[in-house]
This record gives structure tokens, C-alpha cells and sequence, in this order.
């Protein structure tokens, strides 16, 4: 199965990560909107999630803190707070994304709208996740502090889970 591929669209102000992957639509929106399932893949090779608040729905909040599976310091961790926007499965996952405290609250400045589109064709479904910023140049600060890799190891971490049988409880 090809890797994912990572689009860089400076006039558009976006970061485009994309992956196909072996599981039907149902199943890859299970994965990305139910607690048990995210535990098993998101987040970049080598870190964990702890999922504290989970409502997928508009105005819902998502609420995460990254963290290394090996030991680390507090400072080694990585919250983040979303607030769904838009919510038509199996289809699309809207939200604003954010750097936050570990009270939940927003780091100012850090906020980055994302879509999630799952689409099914011959047999495999597309995941594309969309970052829009609000300047050219914070895509490569996005890359700077690891995102491209992360997303992309995030949506290699979804293959694998999805090829070892994930399925919704």
C-alpha cells in the first residue's frame, strides 16, 4: 500500500497529509471518532494519547494530551483542545485545533482549522486531513516542530491499527 502523500500548498495557506488504507469508510470514522480506537493511533510514531474529553458533534471538544511511550519530563508532553465544526460521517470531520494547557485552555495564536475527508473507492478508503494557517510561512514552521512527520506517522499508525482488525466495539 502506497504512503501517505504531503501536499505543501503555500498559496492556499494548507498542509495536506493523504493515505489510502484497507477498511471501509464505517470503520475508518470509528476510528477517528471513537475514544478506543484513537488510543491505538494517533499521534506520531513512538508517543501515546490520553483522551480526556471525546463529544463528536458541532461544538463538541475534543480534548488529548501527547505524550513519549518512554519515560519523559512534563515538558516533553503535548496538549491539544478541538472544537467540532462540522460532523457528517462517514464523510467529514471539521474542527478547530489548538495548542492548550493542560486545563484545557487555548494557547492563543496556536488555533488551526482541520478536515478530516474520508472518501471509499475500489475497495480502499482516502483519509485526507487539511491544516489551514493563516500565513504561508507557518507551513514551514508547521514542518519545523514535527508536523508534517507526525501527521504523516499519525495516518501510517491508522494503517497498521486497521490492518491488525480494528473494529469498533
Amino acid at each position: 500500500m502506497p504512503a501517505s502523500t504531503v501536499t505543501k500548498d503555500y498559496e492556499g495557506r494548507r498542509l495536506i497529509v493523504e493515505r489510502e488504507v484497507a477498511a471501509s469508510a464505517d470503520l475508518v470514522w470509528a476510528c477517528w471518532t471513537q475514544a478506543e480506537h484513537l488510543r491505538k493511533w494517533w499521534g506520531p510514531n513512538g508517543w501515546l494519547v490520553d483522551i480526556f474529553e471525546l463529544d463528536v458533534r458541532p461544538g463538541g471538544v475534543w480534548r488529548y494530551r501527547l505524550r513519549p511511550e518512554a519515560e519523559h519530563e512534563l515538558d516533553d508532553e503535548q496538549w491539544g483542545r478541538a472544537v467540532y465544526r462540522v460532523v457528517d460521517a462517514p464523510h467529514r470531520l471539521a474542527f478547530d485545533d489548538a495548542f492548550a494547557e493542560p486545563s484545557g485552555a487555548v494557547i492563543e495564536g496556536s488555533e488551526m482549522p482541520t478536515t478530516v475527508l474520508i472518501g471509499h473507492a475500489h475497495g480502499l478508503t482516502s483519509v485526507s486531513i487539511t491544516v489551514a494557517f493563516s500565513r504561508a510561512e507557518q507551513l514551514d514552521e508547521a514542518e519545523a516542530i514535527g508536523m508534517v512527520e507526525g501527521f504523516t506517522d499519525t495516518l501510517e499508525r491508522l494503517a497498521r491499527a486497521l490492518a491488525l482488525g480494528d473494529e469498533p466495539g
